[in-house]
């Protein structure tokens, strides 16, 4: 059997790409860098949606059979999640001005978040390949909107809670302040091709290659 990884991208506009070129997204660079790393083929199964919430992407996971078997076979699963959520609650809180709005989001966020989670690992209960997933914190996708950067800090402090030995966060909020011009795309929100550049070395500097070489034993 030759070796490979099974490469799971899972999540929002950012597993997707949107506001960059096709295929030059995080996932796709991501990709690229582990084939050159680890000299084995990276079989990638991208399942990004643009738009989705945290609470579609759970959804996701409990109702789709193909998203299911592709989680058991992955030996490397990426998520990228919340940012839908916080620029939902940011609109009526720009407008309004009452944070409940966003401390509302926090909490749907963090209980589905855990549950996503709790999902994933019981769908690999019985698996006995080693895998890792490595959860992609949030930039500041509003940095025009007054306290965001409160929000999205709050969003990032508890991804940090998440963390296991197998569970790796990636944060990517410092790279990006003070960078909107160079790294986010037309929409001021999604990244733009060096924005995503950026995403990809952060989630490399991150994984250590001894923590890859094991998906490979």
């Amino acid at each position: 059997m030759e070796k490979t990884i099974n490469y799971l991208a899972f999540g929002d506009s950012l597993t997707v790409g949107f506001g960059a070129p096709e295929g030059h997204g995080f996932v796709s660079i991501y990709r690229q860098k582990l084939e050159q790393l680890l000299k084995v083929p990276i079989h990638l199964k991208p399942a990004g949606k643009n738009g989705a919430t945290t609470s579609q992407l759970l959804q996701a996971i409990e109702l789709d059979p193909e998203l299911q078997k592709d989680i058991r076979e992955a030996n490397l699963i990426t998520i990228t999640a919340g940012g839908n959520d916080l620029i939902q609650a940011a609109i009526p809180f720009f407008y309004q001005g009452d944070p409940a709005y966003l401390k509302s989001a926090l909490q749907t966020y963090e209980s589905n978040y855990k549950k996503l989670i709790g999902e994933i690992e019981a769908l690999r209960q019985g698996v006995g390949e080693p895998f890792l997933i490595v959860l992609v914190g949030l930039y500041n996708p509003l940095p025009q909107v007054p306290d965001a950067a409160y929000w999205v800090q709050r969003f990032n402090l508890f991804l940090r809670k998440l963390e296991q030995p197998h569970i790796l966060v990636v944060q990517v909020y410092d790279a990006f302040v003070g960078q909107d011009s160079r790294y986010l795309s037309e929409d001021a929100i999604h990244p733009n091709e060096i924005g995503y550049e950026e995403l990809a070395r952060q989630v490399e500097n991150a994984v250590s290659l001894q923590q890859l070489q094991q998906l490979i034993q």
